[in-house]
């Protein structure tokens, strides 16, 4: 697939700067970059200099940044508490929201480094040597890697070819310009719930969209009406297949949406670099009802009739008595000591779709 006309006139620029970035600096990062030649390498900074720091303490050590309107996105390694890291790309301003996000559930330390090598493969290691991620592009002929100005990371041929992009492998946001196509999907972080072993994901399917609440079943949300509909693009003012649209506000400003602890896919809209992004809409709330999506009332929680319970009052209690919908605590933990026995048993729930 050729890489997006829009950049391409960025791409021819980035080559000539990246080819003389390959002489004069072989092996050491070079800040302030959108493109670089292999081969190169970054080890996470301790420089307070090298960080980009935001409003809320989190920063990011840049490795490839790009602008957009006021905006700035970068690629790096990002912390919130200085001791653990992970490769993302995020957006300028106070919240520094981030929009794509390579080891989500395996940050590595201050000693990780990330490797351009020569044969074009890009590869995270953790400080003892082990691999964390990797592009897989080994041998596929890429000859550079750029940060677009819409935020998507590609690794390219000498033809300005995308050979690898971050676009084709979302982690819980699209940006504006963006498709979710079959086979993708986003997926709501584990940190955002108490059961590690189970993920919700938001994805785009033959036959429509679905949620699934894995290792569980899915929900459908509608089927298109042509198998030939493979995207559901994230355009200026909709969201969806070409005969199944959400529609949007207009963008004002650079947009992006997120799948949120919730189940609940919002639209935000950045506001300026000095202050937070706006929500604006909560794009599936005109085919999903409150308890159609699948962590409506959090962990342990039961949702009918449009209200959060807890499944029963002597095993259970609200996480948050003032707010329901954020889920349940169980008063024991379930044993397999038969002695225990007489404190397990399966709850029967009623109206519970």
């Amino acid at each position: 697939m050729k890489y997006k006309k829009a950049t391409m006139q960025h791409l021819h620029m980035s080559i000539i700067i990246l080819l003389l970035l390959a002489f004069l600096f072989p092996l050491d990062a070079v800040a302030g970059l959108s493109a670089v030649a292999p081969p190169i390498s970054w080890k996470v900074s301790n420089k307070a200099d090298s960080k980009w720091i935001t409003a809320n303490g989190s920063f990011i050590d840049p490795v490839l940044d790009n602008s957009i309107m006021s905006y700035t996105t970068y690629f790096g390694f990002y912390s919130i508490d200085g001791k653990s890291f992970i490769l993302s790309i995020v957006i300028s301003g106070p919240q520094a929201p981030v929009i794509w996000s390579a080891n989500p559930e395996n940050p590595v330390n201050s000693g990780a480094i990330l490797n351009f090598t020569r044969e074009g493969n890009l590869i995270l290691h953790n400080g003892d040597g082990t691999t964390v991620w990797s592009t897989a592009t080994k041998s596929k002929s890429v000859a550079g890697m750029v940060l677009d100005v819409y935020g998507n990371l590609v690794l390219f041929d000498k033809d300005n070819i995308s050979v690898w992009q971050s676009f084709d492998h979302p982690t819980d946001t699209l940006v504006l310009g963006q498709s979710l196509c079959r086979g993708m999907n986003l997926s709501i972080r584990t940190s955002n719930t108490k059961w590690p072993s189970a993920r919700v994901y938001f994805s785009a399917e033959w036959n429509g969209l679905q949620y699934s609440f894995k290792p569980a079943a899915f929900t459908k949300l509608f089927e298109t009406s042509t198998i030939a509909s493979t995207c559901c693009a994230f355009a200026n003012g909709s969201f969806g297949f070409p005969d199944n649209i959400f529609f949007l506000p207009s963008a004002r400003s650079l947009q992006f949406m997120r799948l949120e602890s919730d189940g609940h896919l919002r639209l935000y809209e950045m506001q300026g670099t000095l202050q937070d992004p706006l929500m604006l809409f909560d794009v599936l709330s005109t085919e999903m009802k409150f308890c159609d999506y699948p962590m409506a009332c959090g962990d342990y929680g039961v949702c009918s009739k449009g209200q959060c319970s807890c499944p029963n009052l002597n095993d259970f209690r609200f996480q948050n008595e003032r707010l329901p919908s954020a889920g349940c605590i169980p008063l024991r933990s379930p044993s397999c000591d038969h002695v225990q026995d007489n404190n397990n048993r399966l709850i029967l729930l009623n109206n519970v779709l």
